[in-house]
């Protein structure tokens, strides 16, 4: 294991099924040093996956409870590793960096921290994140654009996410503020991060990144978002989604992967196909400005579908004047159904990455 403290913590963070990819630029190297200083990378480094007490942590790495209590607690104000309030005390624990540390920088961000973020990107390229499977994030498809012949599960249906949870919230969307410091500003709204607590009640109110909103008021932040022509995506799970984001490709970093670099659509796992019927279709060629894919052509007065660049996500059929375009179920035989939990997709991840994170839990 490296003694420089950012490397170790580097090397601990790939270990992670979601991973931390090392650029030959050090690109990774640099994002660390902005966000840790080399005290925290080094307790970050050594602290694991579950949680643990400070008491429980200090007996472990052999230090003053106090003092780590204290350091614990900043990191965490930080939004460099979690902790919460159980059962069993104040417990604290490592982050993946995306999801996780990365999106908890969302108070901190800078136009120095998203040079660095763009700057490992593009050296990065999702490497690792995206070339095992499963994939991280889902499309959840407009529900009305689906066919009304079709099965839909639970884990598809945003609004069931949200009916089923037990807090709502909602964040400014870090990729869009990044690109914004870039001078890259969005044209779509910004404050669209839905965020779930599954179990909590009350579990935004204190939280300082996070507005604390109704069940109703979530719906229609999640009905706005797809108006204005976002793609609801989550996790790729069944149960205990604990946000859903409402993307776009310009500053989405998984959407503008698929957009920008043309990696294939199974990247963000989607069951679905926009489907145009062409004695409904007018040729009126507004969904053409809608689809953020460029998977959407009129050619000769009917719109024609690229399914390689679609992604199934229908937000071409919700301004569609004559309800030509639907979603079909894109290959039924192929249909998997994906990991139940957030530990089943990362023990999935970790075998697929070829890591044994074991010993961080």
């Amino acid at each position: 294991m490296p003694t420089n403290p950012y490397e170790r913590l580097a090397a601990i963070l790939d270990k992670i099924p979601n991973g931390f990819v090392h650029t030959k630029s050090g690109a990774h190297l640099r994002l660390l040093k902005w966000i840790f200083t080399p005290e925290e990378a080094d307790l970050a480094s050594r602290m694991k996956l579950k949680g643990e007490t400070a008491s429980e942590i200090a007996v472990r790495l052999k230090l003053n409870e106090k003092d780590l209590k204290n350091r614990l607690e900043k990191m965490a104000e930080k939004g460099l590793i979690r902790a919460w309030t159980s059962s069993t005390g104040r417990r604290y624990a490592l982050m993946p960096f995306a999801v996780g540390v990365y999106e908890e920088q969302l108070g901190r961000m800078d136009k120095t921290f998203a040079r660095l973020i763009e700057d490992y990107y593009m050296d990065a390229r999702g490497s690792g994140l995206w070339e095992a499977e499963p994939p991280i994030f889902r499309v959840i498809p407009v529900n009305k654009a689906v066919h009304s012949e079709l099965e839909i599960f639970p884990y598809e249906v945003a609004e069931e996410m949200i009916e089923t949870s037990k807090a709502w919230g909602v964040r400014q969307c870090i990729c869009k503020k990044q690109q914004g410091l870039l001078g890259k500003p969005c044209k779509y709204p910004s404050t669209v991060c839905i965020v779930l607590s599954p179990k909590k009640e009350n579990a935004f109110d204190e939280d300082h990144l996070t507005k604390a909103v109704t069940k109703d008021e979530a719906l229609q932040i999640l009905h706005k978002a797809e108006e204005a022509g976002l793609v609801h995506c989550s996790q790729n799970m069944q149960k205990g989604h604990f946000y859903i984001c409402n993307c776009c490709t310009c500053c989405c970093g998984i959407l503008r992967a698929v957009a920008q670099w043309e990696l294939p659509y199974a990247l963000v796992k989607s069951d679905y196909v926009a489907t145009v019927d062409p004695e409904l279709c007018a040729g009126c060629a507004t969904c053409e400005d809608r689809c953020q894919f460029d998977a959407l052509k009129v050619v000769d007065d009917v719109c024609h579908v690229d399914a390689t660049r679609c992604i199934g996500c229908g937000v071409c059929s919700v301004t569609c004047p004559q309800s030509a375009l639907t979603l079909t179920m894109r290959d039924p035989a192929k249909r998997k159904v994906p990991p139940e939990t957030l530990m089943d997709w990362m023990v999935e991840k970790a075998k697929s990455r070829g890591v044994n994170p074991s010993d961080l839990l």
